[in-house]
């Protein structure tokens, strides 16, 4: 599965964050947008103002990121931070492409610490990765966009 990635993929991950394999290289950047439910950050839903930035090759720090966990098709994406988080870096992202070693149920059985069905937490998601079900393919791609909490019961 190729995990390269568009600045239409950038935007698709800020937006639906489910489209990564789908896209096809070059293809030119869209506007931005507000999406509907588009990754989970502790186990809370949100959603985001997506924008067509790439800030590969910047040379900033590691710590000036935080990490989104994209899965491609198999389910919404998890972020490492939100507003409010401590060292929440302003929606400066970091996206590491994981793909399943298996099965999304062994995936689960190895993550989902809470049984809710769903990887929708980075300690989850750093369970999975410890316990082989998943890999990490490594940081693809650096942009910006918001996080939006999106109310209970919105999903």
């Amino acid at each position: 599965m190729s995990h390269k990635l568009t600045r239409r993929t950038v935007r698709s991950l800020c937006v639906a964050a489910v489209a990564l394999p789908a896209l096809a290289a070059g293809t030119s950047a869209q506007a931005g947008g507000v999406s509907g439910p588009a990754f989970y950050v502790d186990h809370q839903l949100y959603r985001t103002v997506a924008t067509p930035t790439d800030l590969s090759g910047t040379g900033a720090p590691a710590q000036s990121w935080d990490t989104i966990y994209s899965f491609g098709a198999v389910q919404r994406s998890v972020a490492t931070a939100a507003p409010g988080d401590r060292g929440y870096n302003g929606g400066r992202w970091q996206v590491h492409a994981v793909s399943l070693t298996s099965s999304y149920a062994a995936a689960l059985a190895a993550g989902d610490r809470d049984g809710n069905g769903v990887l929708d937490a980075a300690d989850e998601v750093q369970a999975a990765i410890g316990a082989g079900a998943l890999v990490d393919g490594g940081v693809v791609k650096y942009f910006v966009c918001t996080v939006n909490p999106v109310p209970h019961g919105r999903a």
